[in-house]
């Protein structure tokens, strides 16, 4: 059954007006602007954020040394501050993938530079092929910010792998906003490149 319609939300005209004068604003504190809460209670992103841009820095099946950037905007007129973002593995399969957990780390993406984010707990579902990265505190809206996953390694055979991102709001019941795919290609080793 649908979720009734927000029960406050006031409107175009101060979603437009947070976006003209909440992106200057950097790390500062956003202007007020109604979060979407439904009846129900769930509480919900009053502003789509986005996976803008998406890289692994080797290619190559099986290296290690590896990260993933993922860039997602997150425009002031979300309003609602982020709580944590979960990254599955959507497409493409190795049943020995995993992450290196204690090097995952995040960045907000200021006008003077990349300023580290302080995490929460980060932990992985290996049935769901799947992490969460909770950020603590929670990280307010405003300027895009970057994950840096890092994989043991590559996965073990080539392809076009498809990792989903959805990020939850600060909320008891909320209402996650799916990102996007991170679309990242490993190519197998040819004859030049084969192991010793």
């Amino acid at each position: 059954m649908p979720k009734s319609p927000p029960s406050r939300f006031t409107g175009s005209v101060l979603v437009s007006a947070v976006l003209a004068l909440g992106t200057a604003g950097g790390l500062s504190a956003p202007l007020p602007a109604a979060a979407i809460q439904y009846s129900d209670g769930t509480v919900g992103f009053s502003y789509p954020l986005r996976l803008s841009e998406s890289y692994a820095t080797r290619s190559l099946v099986s290296e290690g040394n590896v990260t993933y950037y993922l860039t997602f905007d997150f425009p002031a007129a979300a309003a609602e501050p982020l709580d944590r973002v979960v990254v599955r593995l959507n497409e493409g399969f190795d049943s020995i993938f995993r992450y290196r957990l204690d090097a995952t780390e995040a960045f907000a993406n200021t006008p003077d530079g990349r300023v580290l984010l302080p995490l929460g707990e980060v932990s992985e579902d290996r049935d769901n092929r799947a992490i969460t990265i909770a950020f603590d505190p929670p990280v307010e809206p405003g300027v895009p910010v970057t994950l840096a996953l890092r994989p043991v390694r590559n996965p073990r055979f080539g392809g076009v792998y498809l990792f989903g991102a959805s990020a939850y709001p600060v909320g008891d019941t909320v209402e996650p906003t799916f990102m996007g795919y991170a679309r990242l290609s490993f190519y197998e080793r040819d004859g030049r490149h084969r192991w010793p």
